[in-house]
């Protein structure tokens, strides 16, 4: 194996870092120091410039997710280009693919149905909820960028009002999900490592929009650390992402649900630790390449 590599990485637009582009950028930066630490050489790109042909670099590591920075980086991929994550694991965390994908794979979710606005209902109740059922409204097409792409619908009477808000806003496709109590928790992950964090966020007082308010304070629910992993493992291997996190609802049984899974999200609370296993990765990915 080579000493080094030269590698490139692209940081995220500020649009799809809402209420966190500092925690975003601050992943992105300890990542770039690792690397640098272990003796390899990175250029630091922005987003945009993916879509200008300047980056001559083979190896990649990036946190981008415009529709057009993704399509260019996998477009890139086809050409050889080794990418963590990779533009095809991005598109599958979209909410669309990645409820339909966790469907096909047996991840454990909440009971959701894709809904095309223009076609399937305005009123109607999807065959999910019950009478008395609250759920969650989240765009189909893409990451959230603001608080009203994921709402919380407690009544299923409100769900109409709520639906017409995204066709005003020009959304076409949503996921419903039924509502799940039980403790929520966060966690973080990087496949291929043992690297594994996960918190209750309203404890820790971590939040983007407040939603994490909605089931309450946690009650300590006994679960599977090891069995959480494993699922939150097999859902990155199902997406082709390598580095993830999300949320998950433990029921009072101590079943666990995947509410939420994201590509490289900020790693906050374990930033240090996540960024090392971050770069092992990155390394890993390469030098099998290079195999």
């Amino acid at each position: 194996m080579k000493d080094f590599y030269h590698i490139a990485g692209i940081s995220r637009a500020p649009i799809y870092s809402p209420n966190s582009v500092d925690n975003d950028g601050a992943i992105f930066l300890t990542v770039l120091q690792r690397l640098e630490a272990m003796g390899h050489q990175v250029r630091v790109y922005q987003e945009e410039d993916l879509l200008h042909d300047i980056i001559q670099e083979k190896y990649i590591f990036n946190m981008v997710r415009s529709y057009e920075a993704v399509s260019k980086l996998q477009e890139l991929e086809t050409l050889g280009v080794v990418a963590v994550n990779s533009g095809f694991g991005i598109e599958n965390c979209r909410r669309e693919q990645m409820t339909l994908l966790f469907q096909q794979y047996g991840i454990p979710q909440p009971e959701s149905i894709v809904c095309d606005l223009e076609q399937d209902f305005i009123g109607a109740k999807p065959n999910v909820l019950s009478s008395e059922s609250s759920c969650w409204v989240k765009r189909a097409d893409g990451h959230t960028t603001q608080a009203n792409d994921v709402v919380f619908v407690s009544q299923t009477s409100k769900l109409p009002e709520v639906l017409e808000d995204f066709v005003k806003r020009d959304i076409d496709r949503v996921v419903v999900s039924q509502h799940l109590q039980g403790d929520l928790i966060k966690f973080y992950g990087v496949a291929g490592t043992s690297f594994f964090h996960w918190f209750y966020p309203s404890v820790a007082h971590h939040s983007k929009f407040g939603l994490e308010e909605i089931n309450g304070a946690p009650k300590g629910i006994a679960f599977s650390v090891e069995q959480l992993q494993t699922i939150c493992n097999k859902a990155a291997e199902v997406l082709a992402i390598d580095v993830y996190g999300g949320d998950a609802i433990v029921a009072s049984d101590g079943t666990i649900n995947i509410i939420d899974f994201n590509d490289w999200p900020s790693f906050a609370p374990c930033r240090q630790e996540g960024a090392k296993a971050i770069a092992q990765a990155i390394i890993q990915k390469i030098e099998k390449e290079e195999i």
